[in-house]
């Protein structure tokens, strides 16, 4: 259901919002300028909206260029985009969880910006990493970016809030996962209803944590913070290391 919550918010709502958007966040062009080292180098994208930020790596010289959204609508609007641009990216409608249209050990980068695993409920995050692990080569390089707990200082008591109300409506709580308050720059007034698109927001050292089990080491990591935010969502670089299992406990 929250699956199809988030894939109809981009797909309606958002959609002009997402695929209108261009160039880099500061924070994105740092990461991937100091990463994406060989221009030789095979790269995918999650999660790539209106492929804002595959377009802008193609800029930066890079030929071997893939990347997947699970919704349609924004991979239309790619291929048409891709057309006009004269661009040699492929792009795909795949989900984070099942990237069956990819090899084992077949992209030199990996790129899962814009928050995109956050829109994966908590008890599949897992199966989403393991397919990121298991297209990535050995000592691939993989750029993420996920939601920061710390970043809004009302997330505590908004997060209290709404369990709160799914207590009262019988529904299984959740401290970390919270409602979108803002979509298309307007107050979501309907964010204390039942069935609202959610994402899950993460602490630094919880996510961290995930990725270490996951056979992920951590290279880097930055947050870079907004005129309001507390801190900035977290990026971090991290390098595919060893087989594991796969777990977000």
């Amino acid at each position: 259901m929250q699956k199809k919550l988030n894939k109809d918010l981009y797909s309606n709502q958002l959609f002009t919002e997402w695929s209108e958007k261009e160039e880099l966040l500061g924070i994105e062009k740092y990461f991937l300028e100091k990463y994406l080292i060989n221009k030789n180098g095979k790269v995918i994208e999650a999660g790539t909206g209106g492929g804002r930020i595959i377009f802008e790596i193609e800029k930066l010289g890079f030929s071997n260029l893939e990347a997947f959204d699970y919704v349609e609508k924004m991979i239309s609007f790619c291929d048409e985009k891709k057309e006009n641009l004269n661009s040699s990216i492929n792009f795909k409608n795949a989900d984070a969880t099942n990237l069956v249209n990819y090899q084992e050990k077949e992209f030199d980068y990996l790129i899962y910006l814009q928050q995109v695993l956050c829109f994966v409920d908590k008890d599949v995050l897992p199966i989403a990493l393991k397919e990121a692990y298991r297209i990535g080569k050995q000592n691939s390089i993989y750029i993420f970016s996920f939601l920061n707990w710390n970043s809004k200082l009302y997330n505590p008591i908004l997060s209290m809030l709404i369990n709160f109300f799914r207590i009262l409506r019988g529904e299984k709580k959740s401290k970390y996962k919270l409602p979108w308050l803002i979509i298309n720059n307007k107050v979501n007034w309907k964010f204390l209803n039942k069935n609202q698109p959610q994402n899950i927001w993460f602490k630094k050292k919880h996510i961290l944590d995930i990725l270490k089990k996951n056979g992920f080491s951590i290279i880097e990591i930055k947050s870079q913070v907004g005129t309001l935010d507390k801190e900035g969502h977290l990026h971090i670089a991290c390098k595919k290391k060893q087989q594991t299992t796969f777990t977000v406990k």
